[in-house]
Parts: C-alpha cells; structure tokens; sequence
C-alpha cells in the first residue's frame, strides 16, 4: 500500500509540475508576441512563424531518437541495475544527435539563398534580411535539437520538476530576454534570431550537463555502443516515419501559404496558428507525466490498472481541453483583441483562428490514446494513420488553399481532426485494451455537445460590450463552459457532491 501511495504521490506531483511548466511557458510565449509585433511588425513576424515550420522539419532528421530516449529511460527506471545501459545509450544517442543537427543545420544555412529567393513570398522586406534570418534560424535549430534529446531524458527518469524548471528558464530567457534586446539594442529580424542562436547554445550545453548528472553512476566510462542502436532501431524507425508523415500534415499548410500570401497576410495566418496552439498546451502536461506511467504498466502487464489509469486521464483530458476550444471557436474575434490589442489583427484572424482552434482541439483530445499507442510501442498505427492521412489531406490541403487560400488550409485541419477521432481512436482499441473505444468517446463527446450548446448560447446572448469589459465577459463564459464539461463526468461530480 505505501509504494502505492508512494507512486500515487508521484503522478500528482508530476503532473502538477507539468501544469505549471506549461502554463508559464504559454503565458510567456503569450504575453510577448504582442510586443514582437510592435518592435517587428506583423510582416516580420511572419518570419517568425515560418521558423516554427522550419524547427519542426528537424523532426524529418530527428529518427525518432528524442522520443525512443525518453521511453526507453522509462521502461529501464523500474528495472533493477540498469544504470549502465542507460549511460551507454545516452552516450550513443547523443553522438548521432548532434551530428544530425548540426548537418541539418548545415543544409539550412547552405538553402538559404534559395528558401529566401524563391520559396518565401518577402514582400516589402529585402531579400538579404530575408536570407540572414534564415541562416540564423538553421544554426538555432541546430542547437535546440540536443536540447530537446537532453530534456525527453530528464522526463524519461521521471524527472519532472527539474524538466519544467529548465524549460521555464530557457523560455524567459527565449521569450522575455528577446524583448529586451530588442528594446534596449536593435529592434530588428536579425537581432532576434542572434539573440534566440546564443540562448540556444547555452541550452543545449546546460541541459547535457545536467542530464548526465542525474544519471545513476556505475564508475564504468561510458562508450558509444551500436548494440544500443540495433536493440532500438526498429521502434525509432518507426517513430521516425511517423513524425515525417505527421510533419507533412502539420507543416504543410505554412509551407504553401508562406509561398503564395505576402508575409503581411501569412503573419495574420501565424498568429492564429499560434493562438490556437494554446489547446495543446492543455493536455500536453498530460502526455508528459502519463507516457512513462503508460509504459511502466504496460511493461508490467497490468492491464487493469492501465486501463482505469487510461480512461480517468482520457476524461480528465477532454475537461480540460473542450472549454478552451469552445470559447476561442466562438469568441475569437474577443480573444485575438483582448491578446493583441489590436483591431485590426482581430479582423484579419478571428475567423482563421475559429477554424484551426477547433482542428487544433480534435488532435488533442486523441493525443492519450497516443501516448498509450507509444507505450505500447506499436508505431505502424501511427504510420498507417498518418500515411492515410497524407493521401487524404494532402491534395485536399493543394486545392483548398489554391482556390481559398489560408481559409481552405484552417478547414482541411478540421477533417483531419476527424480523421484522428473517429477513425484512429477506433482501431487503436480494436488492438490495445479492447472495448475502450465507446467509454472513450462517451467521456469526450458528451462534455463536447453540451460544452458546444453553451458556446453557442452565448455567442447568441451575450450583448456587445466595451473593451474593458471583454475580459470579464469571455472569463464568465469560460467558466460556464468549465462546469457544464465537469458536471458531465461522472468521477468528478461525485467527488463535487461529496465535498457539498
């Protein structure tokens, strides 16, 4: 009973870590893009967004090493005498690591001429500013890839609060210290991405540092091993083709608009894609903290345990997602003014976001049933998934925004939220705790109808109001929705009615 207790105790704390690790870097990453609009404008902020797209091609070189390191120190925490093997394959993964980066790197610095003179769409800025910050963005994703391999091996070891307290740091100083430069010395593209390049380098060699010093020690030197490679090989090949597959369905769409739209207009598009994000960083802590106790009980063999620990989280997860992606579907135009401050980005976007917050929100109520897939390392679903996904969405996604523009491309993320949730769910638990499927959307879509009703009631009633009062209006209307999706689960309103 205490070690359960114990473990008990550990899954709150960590995932309260998670939340509070979340929330600040969303509200940093909030707070400050009104201010990089202001010292950058929105057509440089469009450059922004494109280095989103182009950090998450990383992932085509990544392999799925990231992923494997922090499932496969998770599955070597609950085995006895595995300090060795986890040094070994941190050693051997962190070689390829960064010799993948820093050829991607490489690559993009050597494209640049060619990505800023052909590809972008620079409008009014001059196409050797254009290509600077692109050099820049290549040599920073460089640096942020290790970066990323180091802090999946800090959570891999359950290491939780130290993983957020290190992504809370690093992102002040990428969020809140790019401000000040360019406050204070040069409010310029370039100077933020040097500022972002020199926070990168830093990151990358403090995380390293801290992940093998939280490392169990064996007083063994730790060598490169391929043996390692070959053991893991399969699952990261995997891993490897599912993210290229994922990265095409997610990227895509940037990918063309930035080709087509002025920067001016791809700015609007990447604010709203950045707003909508927001529902990721709802259930994101979730996947963080539960991933490794996924595979911990499955590794185990406990499937009973797994499956009430599946079902709660899953639940737990639509509560916390649905009211978010209702009120910004509803009441966009009242967000983006409320961040912003500025009318016009709120006409300009308010309908992109609507869109893209409500294909944002379907791939993550799915994001568990994820999670337990990794678990229980059975990557050719996500493979399949996603290879259907691309014969599907691809061409969809070339004749949507050709005939509609950013318009087309938010609604194509719409039927592939779909596609994740009503297709993808179901053979997932045709395999993996059979019969789970209809308890799964029992617990998601009913907090989703009835969340839906009152956004939509209050769309309809709630009266026009002044600027000052938008915060308390659209706060109100959240919380409304917030108890109609708890009042709905049952393990929740029980717990209500006996704390009453």
């Amino acid at each position: 009973m205490e070690n359960i207790s114990q473990k008990a105790i550990s899954i709150r704390r960590n995932t309260v870590a998670n939340y509070v690790g979340t929330f600040c870097q969303a509200i940093l990453g909030f707070l400050f893009v009104p201010l990089y609009i202001k010292y950058l404008g929105i057509e440089n902020y469009g450059l922004i967004g494109f280095s989103v797209s182009l950090s998450a091609l990383f992932r085509l070189a990544d392999l799925g090493l990231s992923s494997t390191l922090s499932r496969e120190f998770a599955r070597y925490s609950i085995m006895p005498e595995s300090a060795q093997q986890m040094r070994g394959l941190l050693k051997t993964l962190q070689a390829v690591y960064w010799a993948i980066s820093l050829l991607f790197g490489l690559i993009i610095v050597a494209c640049a001429p060619l990505i800023a003179g052909y590809w972008i769409n620079s409008g009014s800025l001059d196409v050797s500013l254009v290509q600077k910050a692109v050099m820049l963005m290549g040599l920073t994703i460089a640096l942020q890839g290790p970066m990323s391999l180091y802090i999946g091996g800090v959570f891999g070891l359950q290491r939780h609060v130290l993983g957020n307290v290190i992504n809370i740091v690093f992102a002040a100083l990428r969020y809140g210290g790019v401000v000040l430069a360019l406050a204070l010395f040069s409010p310029t593209i370039t100077m933020f991405f040097t500022f972002q390049l020199g926070v990168a380098f830093i990151g990358a060699l403090c995380t390293g540092i801290i992940l093998w010093g939280v490392l169990p020690r064996t007083g063994i030197p730790s060598r490169f091993e391929m043996f390692q490679l070959k053991s893991i090989w399969r699952f990261a090949a995997g891993m490897s083709i599912s993210s290229a597959l994922w990265l095409i369905l997610s990227q895509l769409d940037k990918i063309i608009l930035i080709r087509i739209l002025p920067l001016k207009m791809f700015g609007y598009y990447a604010l709203a894609s950045t707003a909508a994000v927001a529902v990721t960083y709802l259930g994101g802590p979730l996947f963080t903290t539960f991933l490794p106790r996924y595979t911990q009980l499955y590794a185990a063999g406990d499937n009973e345990l797994l499956r009430t620990t599946y079902r709660r989280t899953c639940r737990l997860n639509a509560i916390i997602t649905v009211p978010t992606v209702v009120l910004l579907a509803f009441f966009s135009k009242e967000a983006l003014l409320i961040w912003t401050g500025n009318p016009d980005i709120a006409e300009h976007a308010y309908i992109l976001l609507s869109l893209l917050v409500i294909g944002y929100g379907l791939n993550q109520l799915a994001l568990l049933s994820f999670a337990l897939q990794v678990a229980a390392g059975w990557v050719k679903l996500s493979v399949y998934t996603n290879a259907a996904a691309v014969i599907i969405i691809v061409p969809a996604l070339l004749i949507a925004t050709r005939f509609y523009d950013a318009l087309g491309a938010a609604v194509v993320w719409i039927a592939l939220g779909c596609l994740f949730v009503f297709i993808y769910i179901n053979v997932l638990h045709n395999r993996i705790l059979k019969g789970e499927a209809r308890y799964w959307y029992a617990g998601t879509l009913l907090p989703l109808a009835l969340a839906v009703g009152i956004g939509l009631a209050g769309r309809r009633f709630m009266p026009a109001v002044s600027t000052a009062c938008l915060v308390t209006s659209v706060g109100f209307m959240w919380i409304i929705i917030v108890v109609t999706a708890v009042l709905t689960t049952a393990d929740l309103r029980e717990k209500i009615i006996a704390l009453i």
